[in-house]
């Protein structure tokens, strides 16, 4: 696996790819939703947000139907401060009860002024400041003398101005008038006509509020409601595709696990073909094709293993006759017959070899192994070896391992015989072994040149060497590693390799502990 590049699975991308496929229908959606409110917001008071703007507007004009005009503005900011807007009154003379710190867009006077009380908006009240106060906005902020009071709106005068409104006693409810953005600006204004019934003037004022956002923090819309259809319709999305992808995902799952079977000789799969898809197809396909392979790699061992054995009838009998005829020939002719015998050694190795990896691999099926001293089983083999190695051994002898004798022999001396070969007799070879959860590992480690790393992971291969150029000198065909490999896993164990740091070479060994 290329550790350099981020991996991801097919469940993770799969749910990546739903996540953006929501996202870009939620960006849709935005910009669709603010194309229509830009294109029209007042459509929308006939909905929750009308709604909403009632109820706020009930609770304000029933506290401003019991204060005095110069408290209103306190009011009804500190009413909005919980939900930071702005909030302003707009009287029926058509301005404000309290001049705003901030530039009113002359959008938002306009609707004002024309959603003004009928027969007040433009007026001049009798008895009112005669200052500042008719159809157009003031510039800049009004004189003390002329701040509004209960008596600039005497109700006789208010009375003779509205004779249908309040002396008909009829009851005028509380009306969301507009909500807008202006043009070249972001922020919101609503309007909200409050009729003051019980007042004796004014008795209507225009609630007005600015916002930054199109929610209005809450007073204009809620969107908890709508998080909550989301999260929930994203939810169902995901547990309505979810088992669809985990099938999906765990039949490749048993795919790869079936290649990996493979990769590593073991032809017999346990792979359900039963699907009638694609994947059906291709795990019919991966079960064809591990049924042809196993055919193949058993003819070759076989073939393999029969030619060796041809081989050890007539080789036998050649070695023999060259024994016989050293005896005598001259003794100038023995040169030639000791590089005849020379020869016949090492065909007679190659044979041996052979032969080997033929039992090794012949169906690679757990052995049921018995509890081994790995301390006692390393010292034996030492010994056997004609070797000067300077070996460190550092194996506690209370560790055992749980495997067949024959096959552990067989490669732990094949890994010694590979380390003489390659790093000489003379190198140094260190032997340590410790406990994981319910395994030991043993590694092996010599003080050799190495292997190219490029190498490494064909070095298990059958008939692979790494040089090319060795010759009689270092010996060896690229069996015996293979070898170690299917006695390892024959045992229930593990192998890998690597080159050891600063130099050298190194094996470990994962076998069942006893």
């Amino acid at each position: 696996m290329n550790s350099k590049g981020l991996r991801i699975s097919l469940m993770g991308k799969m749910l990546i790819w739903l996540m953006l496929h929501m996202a870009l229908l939620a960006v849709i959606v935005t910009v669709f939703v603010n194309w229509q409110f830009r294109a029209g917001l007042d459509g929308y008071l006939q909905g929750p947000a009308g709604d909403r703007l009632r109820v706020y507007g009930e609770q304000m004009a029933a506290q401003l139907r019991t204060e005095p005009v110069r408290d209103w503005q306190q009011t009804v900011q500190g009413f909005s401060d919980a939900y930071q807007v702005k909030s302003y009154i707009w009287m029926p003379h058509g301005d404000w009860s309290e001049r705003p710190q901030e530039a009113i867009p002359e959008e938002i006077t306009e609707h004002l002024r024309r959603s003004s009380p009928q027969g007040l908006a433009g007026r001049r009240v009798p008895g009112g400041p005669r200052s500042g106060i008719g159809p157009g906005p003031r510039r800049g902020p009004p004189p003390e003398e002329e701040e509004l009071r209960e008596e600039d709106f005497p109700p006789q005068r208010f009375e003779e101005e509205m004779p249908s409104a309040r002396l008909s006693n009829i009851y005028r409810p509380v009306t969301p008038l507009f909500l807008r953005s202006p043009a070249k600006s972001s922020d919101y204004w609503a309007a909200v006509h409050l009729p003051l019934a019980g007042r004796s003037a004014p008795d209507r004022v225009i609630w007005v509020i600015r916002a930054d956002n199109l929610t209005g923090n809450g007073l204009f819309f809620d969107l908890k409601p709508l998080i909550i259809a989301v999260s929930a319709l994203l939810g169902l999305s995901i547990l309505f595709w979810m088992p669809f992808a985990i099938n999906i995902t765990r039949y490749i799952g048993k795919l790869k696990s079936a290649t990996d079977e493979i990769a590593d000789g073991k032809f017999h799969l346990n792979l359900d073909t039963r699907r009638r898809d694609e994947l059906g197809s291709l795990g019919s396909a991966v079960v064809s094709m591990s049924t042809r392979l196993d055919h193949l790699v058993s003819g070759q061992k076989r073939f393999l293993g029969d030619i060796a054995h041809e081989l050890c009838s007539p080789l036998a009998r050649m070695r023999t006759g060259l024994s016989i005829l050293e005896t005598k020939l001259p003794e100038s002719e023995q040169k030639r017959i000791s590089a005849i015998e020379e020869d016949a050694t090492e065909l007679a190795e190659l044979i041996d070899e052979i032969l080997a990896f033929s039992r090794s691999t012949a169906g690679i099926t757990q052995i049921k192994g018995k509890p081994l001293c790995l301390q006692d089983l390393i010292t034996d083999l030492l010994s056997r070896e004609n070797h000067q190695l300077s070996v460190e051994n550092t194996i506690a002898p209370e560790l055992h391992v749980l495997a067949d004798q024959k096959l552990l022999q067989r490669a732990i001396g094949n890994i010694i015989r590979n380390t003489i070969r390659y790093a000489g007799s003379s190198a140094t070879l260190q032997f340590n072994a410790s406990v994981r959860d319910a395994f030991i590992t043993l590694q092996i480690i010599d003080n050799g040149p190495g292997v190219p790393d490029a190498e490494i992971t064909h070095l298990f291969e059958p008939f692979y060497r790494p040089d090319i150029a060795r010759t009689r000198e270092t010996g060896g065909v690229g069996l015996g590693l293979t070898i170690v490999k299917s006695c390892i896993a024959a045992c229930g164990g593990s192998i890998v390799a690597a080159n050891a740091k600063p130099q050298g070479f190194a094996i470990e060994l994962t076998l069942p502990s006893a």
